[in-house]
């Protein structure tokens, strides 16, 4: 579980920030609970329930994998402690993401088994869906799927690019997941697009479709302009993949300049906002339209960047620019620049995706220098 604990590390703001940035009046909390066996370290541990996002990454960074390889684990113990002891939201959607590449034990002789923990988290709304990752058993699958079943969610098999529906997530092994619940996905991925669907369908508005974090650092051997056209080739392909709706790529789309945080990092804006440009121009999932005095578009309108969520502000553009979709941006400078981009719907004015870049300030043109790399 190594690999899933640390991509979950890494992505958690990216989750947090999904699920916030919706047009929507989101409340999220999150909380965990830490299972292994019986004679472990520990048998299970409960995070609470909190709002605080720091709070809640200073104790996923604390969670590490060990003891693998002895499956199975006790997850009907946790199941009790999710169930039981989470203080759940009274009057808001619960959902629990079960996260496993072990069967559980289901010979203990326990009172309380995975069958009354379903049928008390259906009586009180809490759907579970099951991720079941590289090298689960055919018997793990099998009761994660009855989980999932019976509280409304789905079960997601979920394995990290090997070729074809008998490739495993372990390299060498054969898988028997066949069929939809076969996912290529990236962990942050599934938990937003499940999560996002929800809520969707609690407003009343269901989605038909939905980031991952990249980093940028420079090395010697790679130019910084092809670092930076991998950086915002990918990002351009994650915001159109993890769209709240499915992006058409024959839609026009425009890319407004990236707004500076301040004044000493306007020039490195203005380039980001350039090398931008081009990776879309190059990509195949958006159809760039001609930007044609936008800054004086921009001006005319009294259009400030600042207020480009704003729903009328992103009709007013998009319109005077023919374009479908806006992508837009924020940067900002801390030990490393961050830059925040958004996929905008003009027809609605809504955010229908984000993603985010750390960017190492060499490859910016105040710090830089003429090369720098991925």
């Amino acid at each position: 579980m190594g690999e899933e604990i640390d991509r979950l590390r890494r992505t958690i703001e990216l989750i947090h920030l999904n699920l916030t940035g919706l047009d929507l009046p989101t409340f999220v909390r999150f909380g965990m609970v830490l299972y292994k066996d019986i004679g472990d370290e520990y048998h299970t541990s409960t995070v609470g329930l909190t709002s605080d996002l720091r709070l809640f990454q200073s104790e996923l960074d604390l969670v590490f994998a060990s003891g693998g390889g002895d499956t199975p684990e006790d997850l009907q113990a946790a199941l009790y402690e999710v169930v039981h002891s989470i203080d759940w939201n009274t009057d808001g959607i619960r959902l629990g993401f079960i996260i496993t590449d072990a069967p559980p034990h289901l010979d203990y002789g326990q009172e309380y088994d995975y069958t009354d923990a379903v049928r008390d988290a259906r009586r009180e709304a809490i759907k579970l869906f099951t991720v079941g990752t590289g090298g689960l058993h055919i018997d793990g699958e099998y009761v994660l799927r009855q989980i999932a079943q019976f509280t409304g969610a789905a079960y997601v098999f979920l394995t990290y690019g090997e070729g074809g529906e008998s490739e495993g997530g372990v390299p060498g092994s054969v898988s028997h997941h066949t069929g939809s619940n076969y996912q290529t996905d990236k962990l942050e991925a599934v938990i937003i697009r499940l999560a996002k669907e929800e809520l969707a369908e609690f407003t009343g508005n269901p989605m038909k479709q939905l980031v991952t974090y990249f980093t940028a650092s420079k090395v010697d051997n790679e130019a910084r302009e092809e670092t930076l056209s991998i950086l915002f080739g990918r990002a351009i392909e994650e915001l159109a993949d993890y769209s709240t709706f499915a992006v058409d790529a024959k839609a026009p789309a425009a890319v407004l300049p990236i707004e500076a945080s301040g004044e000493e990092i306007a020039a490195d804006a203005e380039y980001f906002t350039e090398q931008l440009l081009l990776a879309a121009s190059r990509s195949a999932r958006l159809t760039l339209v001609e930007r044609l005095n936008l800054d004086e578009i921009l001006q005319e309108q009294k259009i400030q960047l600042s207020g480009i969520t704003d729903s009328e502000t992103v009709t007013k553009i998009g319109e005077l620019m023919n374009a479908s979709y806006l992508v837009s941006g924020s940067l900002f400078l801390a030990d490393e620049y961050e830059l925040f981009l958004r996929l905008l719907r003009v027809d609605s004015g809504e955010v229908l995706s984000v993603t985010k870049a750390i960017i190492d300030r060499e490859l910016g043109v105040s710090m830089g220098d003429a090369s720098g790399g991925e």
